[in-house]
């Protein structure tokens, strides 16, 4: 084996390389935080009934500290020096539509559109990985959407 030649052409690995950039990552990691932070509103909200005990104070603590490292991951990459700019632009989009800039539906349906936008300038299948990370961005900023709508609609019953 040691004496044959490589056949692994050296180009494969290329593709790879945009995909492990630190800002990709990154901002991977923010969209991993996203989608906990999602979930664990859901959850603290399917319990909005329930009477004040420790179970329903833990699973609004989760919430917070989901949406705590969101905003945080989400900092992270607006703050890389190195990050692609389309990237920086959709984490500064997506900050505006957590629970500390008190969201509304409608912003957020508009902050959606303008991250479909910057997904929309990068081609599907680049060898930049990013019109998959924007995308995935876009899908979780419409889902927050729906849960605005629905948690509003239905608050109160």
């Amino acid at each position: 084996m040691t004496t044959s030649p490589n056949t692994t052409p050296v180009s494969a690995t290329t593709a790879l390389n945009p995909l492990l950039a630190p800002d990709r990552i990154s901002f991977r990691s923010a969209l991993d935080h996203l989608q906990d932070a999602l979930t664990a509103d859901w959850q603290f909200f399917l319990r909005r009934k329930m009477p004040e005990t420790l179970e329903k104070l833990e699973y609004g603590h989760q919430a917070a500290q989901a949406w705590s490292m969101c905003i945080e991951a989400l900092c992270e990459v607006c703050d890389m020096d190195t990050a692609h700019p389309d990237l920086r632009a959709a984490a500064m989009e997506l900050i505006q539509t957590t629970p500390g800039s008190y969201p509304v539906s409608s912003r957020v349906d508009i902050l959606k559109l303008e991250i479909k936008r910057l997904s929309n300038l990068h081609f599907v299948g680049s060898d930049e990985g990013l019109y998959d990370l924007l995308f995935h961005a876009h899908t979780l900023n419409t889902v927050h959407n729906s849960n605005l709508q629905m948690m509003r609609a239905y608050w109160n019953n």
